[in-house]
Protein backbone atom coordinates (compact mmCIF):
# COMPACT_ATOMS: atom_id res chain seq x y z
CA UNK A 1 0.00 0.00 0.00
CA UNK A 2 0.93 3.72 -0.72
CA UNK A 3 2.45 5.69 1.80
CA UNK A 4 1.08 8.68 -0.68
CA UNK A 5 -2.69 9.22 0.34
CA UNK A 6 -3.41 10.62 -3.72
CA UNK A 7 -1.96 7.44 -4.94
CA UNK A 8 -3.26 5.87 -2.31
CA UNK A 9 -6.81 7.44 -3.41
CA UNK A 10 -6.32 6.71 -6.55
CA UNK A 11 -5.89 2.84 -6.30
CA UNK A 12 -8.57 2.66 -3.83
CA UNK A 13 -10.80 4.12 -6.86
CA UNK A 14 -9.29 3.32 -10.19
CA UNK A 15 -11.11 -0.24 -10.43
CA UNK A 16 -14.13 0.37 -8.95
CA UNK A 17 -16.88 -0.97 -10.61
CA UNK A 18 -20.63 -1.70 -9.73
CA UNK A 19 -23.41 0.83 -9.83
CA UNK A 20 -23.41 4.72 -9.98
CA UNK A 21 -25.51 4.88 -6.76
CA UNK A 22 -23.61 2.35 -5.50
CA UNK A 23 -20.41 4.30 -4.94
CA UNK A 24 -20.53 8.33 -5.44
CA UNK A 25 -21.46 9.11 -2.24
CA UNK A 26 -18.51 7.04 -0.45
CA UNK A 27 -16.33 8.44 -3.54
CA UNK A 28 -17.09 12.28 -2.72
CA UNK A 29 -17.12 11.80 0.71
CA UNK A 30 -13.17 10.47 0.62
CA UNK A 31 -12.56 13.45 -2.33
CA UNK A 32 -13.64 15.63 0.49
CA UNK A 33 -11.76 14.45 3.47
CA UNK A 34 -8.10 13.79 0.78
CA UNK A 35 -8.39 17.57 -0.67
CA UNK A 36 -9.39 18.73 3.19
CA UNK A 37 -12.66 20.38 2.59
CA UNK A 38 -15.96 19.94 4.63
CA UNK A 39 -18.03 16.65 3.43
CA UNK A 40 -21.55 17.25 2.86
CA UNK A 41 -24.16 17.61 5.23
CA UNK A 42 -27.39 15.61 6.38
CA UNK A 43 -29.96 16.73 4.35
CA UNK A 44 -33.09 18.59 6.05
CA UNK A 45 -36.65 18.58 4.99
CA UNK A 46 -36.94 21.69 3.46
CA UNK A 47 -34.82 21.59 0.03
CA UNK A 48 -33.72 25.76 0.46
CA UNK A 49 -32.55 25.18 4.07
CA UNK A 50 -29.91 22.29 2.02
CA UNK A 51 -26.81 24.33 0.76
CA UNK A 52 -24.32 21.18 0.48
CA UNK A 53 -25.82 17.54 0.25
CA UNK A 54 -26.29 14.94 -1.69
CA UNK A 55 -29.75 14.00 -3.25
CA UNK A 56 -31.24 17.59 -3.33
CA UNK A 57 -34.63 17.89 -4.24
CA UNK A 58 -34.91 20.56 -7.40
CA UNK A 59 -37.43 21.43 -10.08
CA UNK A 60 -36.47 20.88 -13.69
CA UNK A 61 -37.79 23.80 -15.81
CA UNK A 62 -37.66 22.62 -19.53
CA UNK A 63 -37.74 24.56 -22.69
CA UNK A 64 -41.48 23.73 -23.61
CA UNK A 65 -42.72 25.12 -20.44
CA UNK A 66 -42.54 21.93 -18.67
CA UNK A 67 -41.39 21.28 -15.39
CA UNK A 68 -40.42 17.69 -13.59
CA UNK A 69 -39.00 17.14 -10.20
CA UNK A 70 -35.29 15.54 -10.32
CA UNK A 71 -32.29 15.19 -7.83
CA UNK A 72 -28.78 16.53 -8.15
CA UNK A 73 -26.40 13.83 -6.90
CA UNK A 74 -24.40 17.00 -4.85
CA UNK A 75 -24.80 20.17 -4.53
CA UNK A 76 -23.26 22.97 -2.57
CA UNK A 77 -25.07 26.59 -2.85
CA UNK A 78 -22.93 29.30 -4.89
CA UNK A 79 -20.02 26.82 -5.57
CA UNK A 80 -20.90 23.59 -7.65
CA UNK A 81 -23.34 20.53 -8.72
CA UNK A 82 -22.32 17.37 -9.29
CA UNK A 83 -23.70 14.55 -11.54
CA UNK A 84 -21.95 11.47 -10.92
CA UNK A 85 -21.69 8.90 -13.69
CA UNK A 86 -19.97 5.39 -13.55
CA UNK A 87 -17.96 4.10 -16.55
Amino acid sequence: MSADPVEAFIARWQSAGGSERANYQLFITELCYLLGLPKPEPAQAEASDNAYVFERRVTFRHGDGSSSNGFIDCYRRAAFILEAKQT
